[in-house]
């Protein structure tokens, strides 16, 4: 008997996948109680900026308003650079939160502060400048959170608090895309903090930590590829001294960001700690020699803080999406298991395709798996070379449909 499996589909696709991308860098730092502490660390900040070039930088650890326009007008828009601006310094207790981008590119839409039992979460609503925005009014968004939890041993309740504070918006906030939450979140390991459960998997938000890494990160050198804290192991400028031990630093992703549903992907294998060789467990950054980065780009790192910033790239569709899409259903394509295949019902000629367009099968991590020329008279697609697990069909047009399928 022939089995047909029922299959889910994503009508009003939000990526034409022949569509222009665009890469965006994405950093987040903890400044070290800056400008309060060594505001001539200015120029050394510089230096770090001009080397990644972000498209998006959240911060941490400012101290004034000041302080805030200086990394803007001194840092950032310096030897011919002009393109970055950013959100309004918020005042709030403790330390503050910041955001910059490249106006290029980006455009701020709105801010919102969450409060916390110790310092503010600031939420930042930026949109992407699509080619096309002008005249299809469409774009892609990003909601972007900035955090500084609660530090040191013996406060992890406090810190779960905080998150769930941050959980319990995003619960509320029923529009949230493509989230980016940076910050430094003092976690010890995911197996003693429970804020760590609470934000990966709390509330009706799920999100995600790009590289899957849970454990007892704290001084353990098994983890010290991804350790964040500290640079140093000489104390200045306040900051702490006990070399690279802690992974206090993150970039956490939306699901959306792992399988393009929302214009933008976070691109695999991008996410890593600026500065961090493996080789410096329990030591300084720059003893004797790191070759992860130029030797100026580490000393500026040693010298700036004593966290490492946190780095990843998101592709973004340059285009808005289409309005004029079909469906699945219109098509009238299914996945026939017996013959392990991919089938349509109709010639696809009738929506205007041509032998210039393609289909692509992606993973739900958004892994590019098969290219597929048109199907022109043969009215299937053989899926023989994939692995059990979930996919999905598209095509290389921007009015065309998005397909669900499961093989088993």
């Amino acid at each position: 008997m022939k089995k047909i499996l029922l299959i889910s589909f994503l009508s009003c696709l939000t990526i034409g996948l022949g569509q222009e991308r665009d890469t965006l860098r994405v950093m987040s730092y903890n400044l070290l109680n800056f400008p309060s502490v060594n505001p001539d660390r200015i120029d050394t900040l510089k230096n770090i900026l001009a080397y990644i070039q972000p498209d998006i930088l959240m911060v941490c650890e400012l101290t004034t308003g000041a302080g805030a326009n200086d990394i803007l007008f001194s840092a950032l828009n310096e030897d011919g650079v002009s393109h970055y601006d950013m959100a309004d310094f918020v005042p709030g207790p403790d330390t503050q939160n910041g955001l910059y981008f490249n106006s290029d590119k980006l455009a701020l839409k709105e801010q919102n502060v969450i409060p916390t039992v110790l310092r503010n979460i600031n939420e930042y609503v930026l949109y992407y400048k699509s080619t096309d925005l002008a005249t299809t009014e469409d774009t892609t968004f990003f909601y972007i959170y900035v955090c500084h939890l609660k530090a040191s041993s013996g406060y992890e309740d406090q810190r779960n608090e905080e998150v769930m504070a941050l959980k319990t918006y995003l619960s509320e906030r029923t529009n949230a895309e493509n989230i980016l939450i940076g910050g430094d979140f003092n976690f010890y390991g995911s197996d003693v903090e429970p804020g760590w459960n609470t934000l990966l998997n709390g509330g009706s938000v799920m999100i995600k930590d790009p590289i899957t890494l849970p454990g007892a990160w704290h001084a353990n050198p098994g983890f010290a590829w991804a350790h964040t804290q500290s640079t140093r192991t000489t104390s200045f400028d306040g900051g702490a001294f006990g070399g690279m031990d802690d992974r206090f630093d993150f970039i956490f992703i939306g699901t959306d960001l792992k399988n393009y549903s929302n214009d933008a992907l976070y691109i695999n294998g991008s996410y890593r700690a600026i500065g961090q060789d493996g080789l410096h467990y329990n030591q300084p950054i720059n003893d004797p020699t790191n070759l992860s980065e130029p030797a100026h780009i580490i000393s500026s790192l040693y010298y700036m803080s004593d966290h490492l910033p946190i780095y990843l790239e998101v592709e973004v569709v340059k285009e808005g999406a289409s309005i004029d899409e079909f469906t699945a259903e219109e098509i009238g394509v299914f996945y026939n298991s017996d013959k392990d295949q991919l089938e349509f019902r109709q010639e696809l000629t009738a929506f205007g395709w041509t032998d210039q367009d393609w289909f692509l099968i992606y993973n739900t991590a958004g892994v590019l798996m098969d290219k597929i020329d048109f199907l022109n008279d043969q009215p299937f697609i053989n899926t023989t070379g994939l692995s059990s697990g979930t996919y999905i069909l598209k095509t290389s047009r921007s009015n065309a449909f998005s397909f669900m399928f499961v093989k088993p």
